[in-house]
């Protein structure tokens, strides 16, 4: 599911992020992470991973509540934004129920995916009914990588999932009446396989960035009390926001990455910077973009 900047705050100093109301802050011991064996994902290319219970790792246990066999992955954080799919196939009749952690390059928790952002997905072509789901994700300048760490927890595990019968399947794609049979259930288990692929994408969730920094000044108080007033249409709502003041830190961050990226020759990295720019209303960084890119 993708995720925009604005829907979860990014933490640098210290190792947690902040979840709902209702869960703990998830803490993920550094020393730890250090000696997990991170896989390295090419672009446009898919790895799996399979997964038992015999691979559990005990640092889990602090976080996930029970000792979860892991896949972890490491990102190059130098080719602009990525989308990552991630996928859990129901292999005879049991899967892993994936939750996520993505990690900045220097192991801080920026984003966490609980299992209630993997959704069930029926089996279409060469794809068999699965857990999935998708991250929209932007590295921030000054990262060689970015980490990317799937667990599963007790709490899934003590669950089961419905999955349609085939034959209510093949029905429903026929045009037919699905029979009146039950669905398959389909217990949560430590065994499994994770698929995970990472494609160039645009997006708005910046890596190792704190969220500060794009928030421009304090939000503004909500009214309590008074007459309701119409909403605004969306149009008046993107200029509202394009013409909220963004602070001098966001908007130097921007023209030092979009020179960067152009120093290194990633044109297509300096673009979709300047593009997440201009969605806040700077203009100062196209102008870094298209001076460099004329005195070359």
């Amino acid at each position: 599911m993708k995720k925009t900047l604005l829907t979860t705050a990014l933490f640098l100093a210290n190792m947690f992020v902040v979840l709902p109301s209702s869960a703990a802050p998830l803490h993920i011991n550094s020393t730890a992470l250090s000696q997990v064996h991170w896989q390295d994902i090419p672009l446009s290319e898919t790895v799996k991973t399979t997964l038992n219970a015999q691979q559990k790792q005990s640092f889990t246990a602090q976080f996930a509540g029970v000792e979860s066999p892991i896949a972890a992955y490491r990102i190059p954080a130098s080719q602009g934004t990525v989308e990552i799919t991630i996928d859990s196939p129901i292999l005879d009749k049991e899967v892993f129920v994936p939750s996520a952690v993505v990690l900045d390059g220097n192991f801080n928790v920026a984003a966490t995916y609980p299992s209630s952002e993997f959704k069930f997905q029926e089996e279409r072509g060469l794809k068999p009914n699965r857990l999935s789901a998708e991250l929209n994700l932007t590295p921030a300048a000054n990262q060689d990588y970015i980490y990317l760490l799937i667990y599963t927890t007790q709490q899934d595990l003590n669950k089961t999932t419905l999955v349609p019968h085939p034959s209510k399947v093949f029905a429903k794609a026929t045009g037919k009446q699905p029979p009146s049979i039950p669905d398959i259930e389909v217990r949560h288990s430590l065994n499994g396989e994770v698929a995970v692929n990472v494609t160039g994408a645009n997006g708005t969730r910046f890596i190792g960035l704190p969220t500060e920094i794009f928030t421009g000044k304090k939000a503004q108080a909500t009214q309590v009390g008074a007459a309701q007033q119409a909403a605004p249409t969306a149009a008046a709502a993107n200029a509202k926001a394009v013409n909220t003041p963004v602070d001098k830190e966001t908007e130097a961050y921007f023209k030092q990455a979009v020179s960067k990226a152009l120093k290194e020759n990633d044109v297509n990295r300096a673009l979709n910077l300047v593009n997440e720019a201009e969605k806040l209303g700077l203009t100062s960084p196209r102008k870094v973009f298209l001076q460099q890119v004329s005195s070359k």
